[in-house]
């Protein structure tokens, strides 16, 4: 399945995107890294990722997390990902990434941690 994404505006400062299908190397996981980029350029800087339809990451995967992440953050904003699954939870956890991003368990967790609850 090709990796889908959905963009939505959860208050004035959060963006709320949410990603399914496989995140791997390709056209289809690049779309997600010039998604931010977009996004930083035109002045985005917070962002909640919600993960729940990823049905499979590989090092690709995570390195366009990593990237995304260093995007964000270079501009002086957050990422948080949310919905995360087992398989990619333990993919972050043996990678130490876990230690990285925050993981929040809903949207409403993220948003509030944010200061963007709803």
């Amino acid at each position: 399945m090709d990796l889908t994404l959905v963009t939505r505006r959860a208050t004035d400062h959060i963006i709320i995107i949410e990603a399914s299908g496989r995140l791997v190397s390709g056209d289809e996981a690049t779309q997600l890294r010039d998604l931010v980029k977009r996004l930083t350029s035109e002045g985005e800087r917070f962002f909640v990722l919600n993960v729940a339809g990823i049905s499979y990451m590989d090092s690709s995967g995570l390195g366009l997390l990593l990237s995304i992440y260093a995007t964000v953050r270079g501009r002086g904003g957050d990422v948080k990902l949310v919905n995360v699954g087992d398989r990619v939870k333990d993919l972050l956890k043996m990678t130490k990434l876990s230690e990285v991003f925050q993981i929040f368990e809903s949207e409403n967790r993220a948003l509030a941690a944010s200061g963007g609850a709803q």
